[in-house]
């Protein structure tokens, strides 16, 4: 059932496991998930932390499943804390593949706007325009909520660019860019 519902899922910033799924026995159901997890393009960088009772799989877990940190069970509520605070803190870029099929890691610093063309989401960054279909506007309003507002419904733009705000025009000014881009009604700067 995970599997399926994660298959549907938009978006994950992390990944907390047991590794035995039923406590009542012995089981690396947990380690299964995780596999799954890092085959998926969309997971395959995702953090995933494991609670567990059993020591045993810590080697599997780091070196072959992209485990960010291993936590046995009694823990602490600081412990869970601190790890989110430490992933939260590095999630400052997005991985996607191009329309060329190239795998790329883009800091969302570099970032000015992300356009959508149909499936196609053109992001525009202070190196040039890349084009990917791995996402659609929603999952990358979902991904990048923190730092971008999406002011239109084919446009997501970088909080930190915008320059100025037209209300007669209907358009943002970002800073580093000569094109205004358009706003709709909804738009409130926060």
């Amino acid at each position: 059932m995970a599997l399926k519902k994660i298959d549907e899922a938009v978006h994950y910033t992390a990944f907390f496991i047991d590794i035995a799924l039923d406590d009542n026995v012995e089981n690396t159901d947990g380690l299964s998930f995780a596999k799954f997890l890092s085959e998926k393009s969309a997971y395959k960088d995702t953090p995933v932390i494991f609670t567990t009772n059993f020591p045993d799989y810590v080697y599997e877990a780091l070196n072959h499943l992209h485990c960010y940190a291993y936590l046995l069970k009694p823990f602490q509520q600081e412990d869970v804390f601190h790890q989110l605070d430490q992933i939260l803190r590095t999630n400052d870029s997005i991985r996607f593949k191009t329309a060329d099929g190239i795998y790329m890691k883009l800091d969302t610093d570099e970032i000015y706007y992300i356009q959508a063309f149909g499936r196609n989401m053109h992001f525009m960054t202070k190196h040039g325009e890349i084009t990917s279909r791995q996402y659609t506007m929603k999952s990358l309003n979902d991904i990048l909520s923190g730092s971008f507002e999406r002011c239109h419904k084919s446009f997501l733009v970088n909080k930190k660019y915008i320059q100025s705000v037209n209300p007669r025009t209907k358009t943002l000014h970002l800073r580093g860019l000569d094109d205004d881009i358009p706003y709709g009604k909804d738009f409130h700067i926060k």
